[in-house]
Parts: structure tokens; C-alpha cells; sequence
């Protein structure tokens, strides 16, 4: 992961500095343009209290909209994967200008500041009490938010605000990755070739509460009906698993798992993908 901004990208911080009231690190990056049109003006900043990671859009035109707690901002990125961030409270339009402007701030994770420093954007969601906006991001924009998020990133690491992550030791399926394997091949049933809908794979998703306890197992990208059923009928025959363990202590832990079916000569198998 790139961790410091591109030669390209030349940014300052318009704020770092210990708060006297809070006594926590602030920092704000200057805003840089994504939008730039007679329809549409949006500029996008990144700021800091402390470990708290917060996003700016600021404009007008499409987009200017009341927004309310818990809106939602979806940056869609060119790998095909989103960053999510949202609002803390309800906040509106400016009409003090002849034009309509707003400043909206929305919550974001580290995590999410990660994932936008290495993917150039395509398209912004922004959700209101009017409804959604899909704004897509020219391409002499697209790459603004990553180099942004990197430079955004390398400063906190210099200002040592980059959040401890917490020690967790995922969960496990009794016995291992073997062991569970051939539970799923040997409860397995024999079915005929698949036909032209089926994709050979499925991801699935569970949680695995801190009991172990298997809940919400369901199909995240589906593989076909009948491989679907198949699979959900294998694993909800699985036993308990151990559960995640968080700083020693257990807590519940969400498993994504891609699961891909496969002819081993005659008979039909079932590969753990990563």
C-alpha cells in the first residue's frame, strides 16, 4: 500500500494542530476539485480529531440536498469494491449565496481511508432526504481521492494517529482447513453436469458468534440455484466453530468464504478458494 502521495500531487494541510479546548490532534487536509461543471461544483477534504476520521464534500448543483444522520456518501471504486461513509447528523443547504451551496461531513474508518488511497474513483453516491444522486468522476479526476487518502495517511503516520488495530485471532472450523474440507466433500451429494446458468463458485457468508454458534449463513454471490441449495444445505450441518478471540477475549466474527466446485473425474468436488 502506498503510503505517501504521488510526485504528481502536491497538497498542504490547512490544519494541524493540538485543539486547546479537546486537547486532541486536529488535522484537515486543502479540499481538492472533483467536479467542475455549469450543473455541478464538488470539492472533497479529509480531516482528523485524534484516531476519528472524517470526510468533506462541499459544492452545488446535483448533490445539494439535505442529508440526515446516518446518510450515506458510497464511493465507487475501479476495482469494483465501495467505500461507505456516513453522516453523523442532519445537515443543510447554504442559501446564502445566489446559488444553493452545502458542506456536508461524513464519518469514515482507517479502513476506509485505505482502500481509497489505492483505487481511483468512478462514481460518488450521495444519498439526501430528496432522494440519491450517481455523479460519475471524469477521468482527469479519478485519481484525486487516492492521492488525497495517501497524503492524508502519510501524515497521520507521522503525527502517530494511525488507530491501533485490535489483536484478533479469526475463527476456525473444529480440526482445520483439512477437516473441513472433507466435511464438505463428504456430505457432499452427486448431482448431474451443470447447466449454462451455473458458475461453478459461490461465495458464501456466517457469522460465527462467540459461542461458536453458527447464524445468518447465506449466499453472497450465488453459484446457481441448485449449487446454492446444495451448499446451504452442507453448511448447516456444520457443527460448532471456535470462535474469534478479540484481546482474549470472545467475541462474534463475520467469514466471508468463496467455494468453488470442480469434476474430479467422474464425481463432483468442493475447493475452499481464497
Amino acid at each position: 500500500m502506498l503510503l505517501f502521495p504521488l510526485h504528481s500531487f502536491s497538497q498542504k494541510l490547512k490544519i494541524n494542530e493540538l485543539d486547546k479546548k479537546t486537547r486532541k490532534w486536529r488535522m484537515e487536509t486543502l479540499p481538492v476539485k472533483l467536479k467542475s461543471k455549469d450543473d455541478i461544483k464538488m470539492d472533497v477534504s479529509l480531516n482528523a480529531w485524534d484516531t476519528s476520521f472524517f470526510l468533506q464534500l462541499m459544492g452545488s448543483g446535483i448533490g445539494t440536498n439535505t442529508i440526515d444522520t446516518d446518510s450515506k456518501v458510497i464511493f465507487l471504486l475501479d476495482n469494483d469494491s465501495a467505500v461507505t461513509a456516513k453522516s453523523s447528523a442532519i445537515q443543510s443547504i447554504d442559501y446564502g449565496n445566489l446559488v444553493p451551496t452545502y458542506r456536508h461531513e461524513y464519518m469514515v474508518s482507517f479502513e476506509g481511508l485505505e482502500a481509497l488511497s489505492r483505487h481511483n474513483l468512478k462514481t460518488l453516491r450521495k444519498y439526501s432526504i430528496g432522494g440519491v444522486d450517481d455523479i460519475a468522476i471524469e477521468k482527469q479526476n479519478a485519481a484525486k481521492i487516492r492521492e488525497l487518502s495517501n497524503f492524508f495517511i502519510g501524515e497521520l503516520k507521522k503525527a502517530k494517529l494511525i488507530p491501533v488495530r485490535p489483536r484478533i485471532l479469526a475463527p476456525g472450523f473444529p480440526g482445520g482447513y483439512e477437516v473441513l474440507l472433507n466435511f464438505l466433500n463428504r456430505n457432499l451429494k452427486p448431482f448431474t453436469n451443470l447447466d449454462n446458468a451455473e458458475r461453478n463458485e459461490a461465495t458464501v457468508q456466517f457469522l460465527v458468534t462467540a459461542d461458536g454458534d453458527i447464524k445468518d449463513l447465506h449466499i453472497k454471490n450465488s453459484a446457481g440455484s441448485s449449487l446454492d441449495n446444495e451448499l446451504l444445505r452442507i453448511l448447516k450441518r456444520m457443527p460448532k466453530w471456535k470462535p474469534a478471540v478479540e484481546n482474549g477475549k470472545r467475541v462474534d466474527y463475520s467469514v466471508t468464504q468463496l467455494i468453488k466446485f470442480y469434476r474430479n473425474g467422474g464425481t463432483w468436488k468442493i475447493q475452499l478458494g481464497d
